[in-house]
């Protein structure tokens, strides 16, 4: 997918594959957000209260693309652990949850995921036209002037390693984890979000999280790939 310009809807041509585009399974996408109603942590994605992934509750969005087929989601059980499946096969979109979270209060993200199928292509994943992922998060946030940024977490193919920044145009890439040798077992991960904030925009004020979402995609390489993912979560230091 290629990744930002596909969720703002530009229209670009990378590779011969266009990004034309996204529509929204509700008309506001930042209807009823998660709050902070939890001194120490804030979960922002809950699979155990979205209840279905075929009729998603209000402050759910999922961002599908013209140009690709949507990917699977199911909620199951993996390895004795509740969470969120996500099956591409030349496939992508986004499951997005709408929150107004102070980041400053809550820094650290903290989340759990397991690759079963990883994504095995020959292109480069540094490129546009190998900006395929088995599993990202997509943060946007906002400063207090109103000014909007965007950056993704992501599950590296082969090419990066953990605290790596992947860069597509302007857009960030953080890697929290990745390469094969990963695959197959739950990974814990925890990052630092004022950190990756800073690193990104290189300013030092405190932003609000707008959403955060499950991005999975496999369109421009063709290939299959599953992933879990656990409940997500912002806490404190």
């Amino acid at each position: 997918m290629d990744s930002w310009l596909k969720t703002v809807g530009i229209a670009a041509v990378f590779g011969g594959i266009a990004a034309i585009g996204w529509q929204l399974s509700r008309d506001d996408p930042y209807a009823n957000p998660v709050v902070a109603d939890n001194p120490d942590q804030v979960t922002v994605l809950s699979f155990s209260t979205m209840g279905s992934t075929s009729e998603l509750p209000e402050g759910w969005t999922e961002q599908v693309f013209w140009s690709a087929k949507p990917m699977r989601l199911s909620l199951v059980t993996k390895n004795d652990v509740p969470a969120l499946r996500c099956e591409t096969n030349g496939s992508g979109s986004i499951l997005n949850r709408s929150t107004d979270i102070e980041v400053g209060d809550y820094p650290v993200l903290a989340w759990s995921w397991y690759i079963e199928v990883p994504v095995e292509s020959p292109l480069d994943e540094a490129t546009a036209e190998g900006d395929d992922h088995p599993a990202r998060l997509l943060l946007k946030m906002e400063d207090r002037s109103g000014g909007e940024y965007a950056f993704e977490i992501i599950w590296s193919n082969r090419k990066y390693k953990p605290g790596d920044y992947k860069y597509i145009g302007d857009v960030a890439h953080y890697v929290a984890n990745g390469l094969n040798e990963n695959t197959g077992s739950w990974q814990d991960q925890e990052v630092n979000l004022m950190q990756i904030y800073r690193d990104v925009t290189g300013r030092d004020d405190y932003p609000i999280l707008k959403s955060i979402g499950i991005f999975c995609d496999t369109d421009n390489t063709g290939v299959r790939s599953v992933a879990y993912f656990t409940d997500v979560e912002m806490r404190r230091r």
